[in-house]
């Protein structure tokens, strides 16, 4: 069973807007409650407080597009799509920052269901009204390569650049994006590029991140390691110089830099990232151990990809009973992932 690393999830991004005032029947304010609960994260009771809020009238916009978030963490994308319509049906007739907000997710949704045309016309509405959005050419950019339309693509990644001169983590983004549709190539180029405009401007992680990037992992070692050496001693830093010794073989020694880092300083990321090291090890039951750690964290952006190496390390210890029942909880929360409804088919059979 393929592991799923620690990778950049998708994120629920909350902004802060007046409310409507109450009623006289019911001063619940279920709104700010609904986003509070989608916060911990209390998926159940942030949709009940929405869903108490739309039966009351009360601030609608927010009200679906809130209880649209609670679906698409659900992986319902059809139903969120039909509840952010709701949102900008109530919304006033001019477009404000919350109606280009819910329209970007839409464009999410519309991804995550395959249906990439859908999803680049709600790009290219922004951009007709807001021609100098660097998010939705870079949204749009990634629909185009999904429609294999790699040219375009391209010309919209270049618009951004164009928007945000100076940015190199843009060009990481789109390399990001070109390797991930099978046109690293193109990727490369951007890659190069931003090292020949802004070496001199980069810091020594950016510069080990491009060469991660590029493959070069010996170089990205050093650059990261100097990173470390010279104070930086975040997250970011230790996640991929552990990344890099994984790919130099040498686990052994990216786990030692997991567990070191751990020492002081508890992450749900780390602990996922260590638990990969460890069952590429073999070590399963240590395995399970840093995935407990990571939940006990509670930390949503990494949440779905520890409960993923959970029942992989119950899958490798034979407990199919175990990962069996595991799995049908995790397709509870996130039944659109389709590795794992096909990992469940087979357990059923073990």
């Amino acid at each position: 069973m393929k592991l799923k690393k620690n990778i950049v999830s998708f994120l629920v991004v909350l902004c802060a807007f007046a409310l409507c005032a109450c009623t006289k029947k019911d001063n619940t304010d279920y709104v700010t409650i609904g986003y509070e609960k989608l916060e911990e994260p209390d998926i159940a009771g942030a949709e009940q407080s929405f869903k108490a809020a739309i039966d009351a009238e009360k601030n609608l916009t927010m009200a679906y597009r809130g209880l649209a978030l609670c679906y698409m963490n659900k992986g319902d994308y059809e139903a969120a799509i039909e509840e952010f319509k709701n949102a900008l049906a109530s919304s006033g007739a001019t477009p404000d920052a919350v109606d280009y907000d819910i329209n970007f997710y839409i464009g999410v949704c519309y991804h995550k269901l395959g249906k990439y045309e859908e999803a680049k016309e709600r790009y290219d509405a922004i951009i007709a009204l807001q021609k100098r959005n660097v998010d939705a050419y870079m949204q749009r950019g990634a629909e185009y390569l999904y429609l294999k339309d790699v040219d375009s693509a391209c010309t919209d990644f270049d618009k951004a650049l164009s928007l945000k001169k100076k940015d190199y983590t843009l060009y990481i983004d789109i390399y990001n994006l070109l390797a991930e549709t099978g046109y690293q190539p193109y990727g490369v180029e951007y890659l190069n590029e931003a090292i020949q405009k802004y070496d001199r401007n980069m810091s020594e992680y950016d510069k080990g991140y491009i060469n991660y990037c590029l493959g070069n992992f010996a170089t990205a070692k050093d650059y990261l390691e100097a990173a470390r050496t010279g104070g930086n001693k975040s997250e970011e830093v230790l996640l991929l110089l552990g990344k890099c010794y994984e790919e130099l073989d040498d686990t052994a020694f990216a786990i030692n830099v997991y567990n070191k880092y751990l020492e002081t300083e508890p992450n749900a990321g780390v602990y996922n990232q260590l638990a990969v090291a460890l069952i590429d090890q073999g070590r399963y039951e240590e395995a399970l151990d840093a995935v407990v750690n990571g939940l006990e964290l509670d930390n949503n952006e990494c949440r779905r990809q520890l409960l993923y190496n959970r029942i992989v390390a119950y899958e490798h210890l034979a407990e199919f009973d175990k990962a069996r029942e595991l799995c049908a909880q995790y397709l509870v929360d996130y039944p659109s992932d389709e590795d794992m409804a096909r990992e469940y088919d087979f357990l059923k059979t073990r």
